[in-house]
């Protein structure tokens, strides 16, 4: 349900409040006063594309928010989504100058198709053009599946048909590439075979590398490493050396006999020094412990890099690269490995989808053959009071192709006059005909509808009279059950609501504003009086709408 909505700087709105209630609502106002704002607005929260035009002049954007009572099927969205749940919804979207918008879903940015999902647990709308959509072929097969409530059985028969295709695809492109495949499978398996042979390790390549290098120069290591050791301490050389200098100059230092603070700093400097370099000479000595010179060593790991640069070079990639290239190799034999038992098994899954596939479409079908012959005499009820004198509806059923939404080719088919033969609802019906009977058809859906909030967009164009009436109270029959809202010019229409709210254009000297004000019952009389009667109010025009009113509320 509906309960508010909010409206700044849209079109001519500057600012506006308004809050819904249950039953049934009407919006009035004369031709070009600004009603479709109302519902243009409202549709941006519900995801509806934005445009620059929208933001009223002089303002930098605009803002509107709607606020719904949840639901089950709202809720069960907004968990999914991992959204705030709350008792109310609130849908927002904000559009800048330049046509941008932002969009929001209880103050969490979404995107527009958010919205729109979100919103189509909320609210349906049925405007003036359903007629024109009668004429698509795949309409009857929606408003059926829509008027039973199989949309969940549609797409789960849709998603076997997806699933039976690309399995019989698969199978077909395995059957008619089996020779290119099985080339492509051995040239591969000598490839593997030979990698596999090498035994490369992850990051063994670097490992030999540097192994190879400290091994290649163990010689002069040891070469440098016992000289800068004699240079240390002088232990196998009668030059002196570092650490005998040091002592040397601390004993030519102790000769002095002064207390200088300078002295002091060089004597505390020079014994540092000297245990450094006993340290550097402790360590200097460890490490060439570690140095190995080792021949055979050093030909083994020289032996194991030629393998791997020669095998890399066979493959034309980088040495580097030859572990992650074998990895790829095999998943890719992995990939080709089917043999017949797997082309058998794939065979047979193919058959137990189309199994599924027919099994799901079959019920489908027989569902939608229960639902038409309610559906069908449900429109039907709703001729007489729309003027359609003895006309015929029913909905055609045929088995056709296979496809995502089943095996039926579907049409609504009518009669319009006794005597006269069947034929499809597109080239039977006249332009009015065609108008009322789709308004039939969106009031049954509609009250069938599990929708808590339902719209009708001037539906009621190109009837009149008793049939509006007939038709404001189909209308108000069904706010009896949910929210409804309906934009009209049929004070017959109006004189049903419930709530009523008046659309008016209001011109200055600088600007033109829209003004939508809720009605009271005086008003209410005085609208629907001008809606009879025209720019003259008489006495018996608003006498008249007042007893349209009592009716009404009398009912």
């Amino acid at each position: 349900m509906l309960n508010t909505l909010s409206i700044h700087n849209f079109a001519l709105v500057h600012e506006l409040e308004l809050e819904f209630g249950n039953g049934m609502t009407v919006i009035t106002g004369e031709t070009g006063a600004g009603k479709s704002i109302l519902l243009d607005a409202l549709g941006l929260t519900l995801g509806q594309r934005a445009e620059a035009d929208f933001v009223r002049r002089g303002a930098e954007k605009a803002d509107i928010s709607a606020t719904f009572r949840s639901n089950p099927a709202a809720r069960s969205w907004l968990s999914d989504h991992d959204l705030p749940e709350d008792d109310d919804i609130i849908l927002r979207r904000v559009i800048s100058t330049e046509g941008r918008s932002r969009g929001y879903i209880n103050g969490r940015p979404v995107s527009a198709g958010d919205l729109r999902e979100l919103a189509s647990c909320l609210i349906s709308v049925h405007s003036q053009n359903a007629h024109q959509r009668l004429l698509e072929k795949d309409a009857p097969r929606q408003i059926l599946d829509a008027y039973a409530g199989l949309q969940e059985d549609t797409v789960h028969v849709g998603d076997l048909w997806r699933q039976w295709q690309s399995a019989r695809k698969q199978l077909r492109s395995l059957q008619e590439n089996s020779s290119e495949l099985q080339a492509q499978r051995q040239l591969l398996e000598y490839q593997v075979y030979e990698l596999r042979d090498l035994e490369l390790q992850d990051g063994e390549l670097d490992e030999l590398e540097a192994e190879q290098k400290r091994l290649a120069g163990a010689e002069n290591t040891q070469m440098s490493g016992h000289r800068a050791l004699m240079a240390c301490d002088g232990s196998e050389n009668d030059d002196p050396a570092a650490s005998s200098l040091v002592h040397q100059a601390l004993q030519q230092l102790d000769q002095i006999d002064d207390q200088h603070p300078l002295l002091d700093e060089c004597r505390e400097l020079l014994s540092q020094a000297a245990i450094q370099l006993e340290e550097a000479g402790d360590s200097l000595q460890r490490y060439l412990s570690l140095v190995d010179i080792n021949p055979h060593r050093l030909s083994q790991v020289e032996q194991r890099l030629s393998d791997i640069y020669t095998m890399a070079r066979k493959h034309h990639i980088q040495a580097e690269m030859l572990y992650t290239h074998w990895q790829a190799q095999e998943e890719s034999l992995a990939a080709l490995q089917l043999s017949d038992g797997d082309l058998d098994h794939l065979e047979a899954a193919v058959a137990e989808l189309q199994n599924a596939y027919d099994l799901a479409a079959g019920q489908l079908s027989d569902a939608r053959r229960a639902a038409a012959e309610t559906m069908d005499r449900a429109i039907e009820s709703h001729f007489a009071d729309l003027s359609l004198g003895r006309a015929c509806f029913s909905t055609r059923i045929e088995s056709g192709r296979a496809g995502a939404e089943g095996k039926d080719d579907i049409q609504f088919m009518v009669q319009t006059n006794p005597g006269l033969p069947e034929g499809p609802l597109q080239k039977v019906a006249s332009g009015g005909e065609l108008s009322r009977i789709s308004l039939a058809i969106q009031v049954v859906t509609a009250a069938t509808s599990a929708m808590p909030c339902l719209i009708f967009d001037e539906v009621d164009v190109g009837i009149g009279g008793g049939t509006a009436e007939r038709v404001g109270r189909l209308m108000r029959n069904i706010g009896s059950q949910a929210q409804v809202m309906c934009v009209t010019h049929q004070p017959q229409v109006a004189a049903q609501a419930h709530q009523h709210y008046q659309v008016n254009k209001v011109s200055g000297d600088d600007a033109t504003h829209t003004r939508i004000r809720l009605l009271d019952s005086k008003q209410r009389s005085e609208e629907l009086a001008r809606m009879l009667g025209g720019v003259e109010i008489t006495r018996q025009t608003l006498a008249h709408a007042r007893e349209m009113l009592n009716l009404a509320a009398a009912q």
